[in-house]
């Protein structure tokens, strides 16, 4: 299951509040015969940079399977860059090395399977119990996940705002767990959205500022820039950044009204195909669907594909 966001927690029913960690979404499967795999919310494969997470599964019980959030701890919250780190280390003594000095550890959400048994039909108080019970005594490396039927407590993650938590997931008590369905509700700690590259200010070897898209319906539209980017970031970027393919989606000049500018002028900038995500911090100057001031660019998500923001808005 997925989240959609919203701007206030539910109230109305029976609700359960998760606090959204700042990591990767994975499953953790152990087989029949106590193979494990640990896969990402899109199919791709981590455990071979992981390997401390396929270890510690090796003392869960066979038939297992887990939906949680990978992170890695740092002081008293978790550090998504450190994670992202990671997945450079693709050969088995650099991913040992790595999990040596940064362990990640995977904080299980929900559970789908025990036993070969599908758990998915059950309803969500029925599956924590199980969830709770399977993990009572779980090896270092996987723990579970905090949970609170409070709305006062929900409340002190977003006001509070603990290291590497987003925000507060929403569930409600009495559903079952549909995959794919975006049933569960998300309320950001902070304003921060994520995005598409679309174009740059500058050049794809000198990305000096980046044009950003979402989508509305299938259609990926302009909804604002970022503030010039740091140097470092530059960098990253200019490795990664590519032109089209085909038919960019965007004329080839813009009007400077989608950059909250005065209309009347057209803005040159240069395409790029339309397929990495990054997420950026903005303010609540959002109207008309753009962003009317200038956000400022965070991080990439290697983790979320075009396709993914195209869902949240189907």
């Amino acid at each position: 299951m997925l989240s959609r966001p919203v701007d206030v927690l539910p109230t109305s029913g029976p609700w359960a509040y998760e606090p959204k960690l700042d990591g990767f979404r994975c499953l953790l499967t152990i087989g029949e015969f106590g193979d494990v795999r640990l896969d990402s919310r899109r199919a791709k494969a981590l455990g071979r940079y992981f390997p401390e997470i396929v270890a510690a599964a090796h003392a869960l019980p066979p038939g297992l399977v887990l939906d949680g959030e990978l992170v890695i701890a740092r002081g008293a919250g978790v550090d998504f860059a450190a994670l992202q780190q990671r997945l450079r280390y693709a050969t088995t003594t650099r991913a040992a090395l790595a999990a040596a000095g940064s362990p990640a550890a995977l904080v299980a959400f929900d559970v789908l399977q025990r036993d070969g048994h599908d758990l998915r039909p059950l309803l969500y108080d029925a599956r924590r119990a199980v969830l709770e019970e399977v993990l009572a005594d779980a090896p270092r490396g996987v723990g579970l996940m905090p949970m609170t039927t409070d709305l006062e407590a929900a409340g002190a993650w977003l006001r509070d705002q603990p290291p590497g938590i987003e925000g507060v997931v929403a569930k409600r008590r009495d559903q079952r767990y549909r995959p794919g369905a975006r049933a569960w509700q998300k309320l950001r700690a902070r304003h921060t959205a994520e995005a598409v590259i679309g174009g740059v200010f500058g050049t794809l070897a000198h990305p000096e500022a980046l044009v950003l898209g979402r989508y509305r319906g299938n259609r990926l539209s302009v909804v604002g820039r970022t503030s010039p980017l740091p140097l470092a970031t530059r960098a990253e970027l200019r490795a990664l950044l590519r032109p089209p393919d085909a038919e960019h989606p965007w004329p080839v000049r813009l009007p400077s009204s989608r950059f909250g500018q005065t209309p009347g002028r057209e803005i040159d900038y240069t395409q790029v195909a339309p397929e990495l995500v990054v997420e950026v911090e903005t303010d609540t100057a959002y109207d008309q669907g753009r962003w009317r001031h200038a956000t400022a660019y965070l991080r990439r998500r290697p983790d979320l594909a075009p396709e993914d923001l195209a869902a949240e808005t189907a």
